[in-house]
């Protein structure tokens, strides 16, 4: 594996490796992906680490700067609340919990993650 782990090609792997336990079949279909855009503007006054809903854009959000930059811009959604993937880190820097499957780096702070986070 990858010594990032929360890639999306691993991302990926777990997804297809998670099955049922009756009967060994996936969970998840992955021969049919479906790609969604969703339009993020900055905004400043937006807390870092928060996205808001964007007024002018249906759809849109608003985030600062930093956040649209720690966001990774590829993110598979396994399930609906996204636990088969979860990985909650609580940033040494700023101690803001933080799911690293959705960040590159600590949103609030801008910390980088350790390189030694296991899965």
């Amino acid at each position: 594996m990858n010594k990032d782990r929360h890639t999306p090609e691993n991302h990926f792997q777990k997804i297809k490796s998670i099955t049922r336990t009756e009967n060994d079949s996936q969970v998840f279909s992955t021969d049919s992906p479906v790609n969604l855009m969703v339009n993020i503007r900055p905004n400043k006054s937006i807390s870092p680490g928060k996205f808001k809903k964007d007024p002018f854009t249906p759809g849109g959000y608003l985030a600062h700067p930093n956040t649209i930059r720690a966001v990774r811009k590829e993110i598979f959604m396994a399930g609906e609340e996204f636990i088969d993937l979860e990985k909650i880190y609580v940033c040494e820097s700023c101690h803001n919990k933080v799911d690293l499957q959705f960040w590159h780096f600590c949103p609030y702070c801008e910390a980088s993650f350790p390189k030694n986070i296991e899965n």
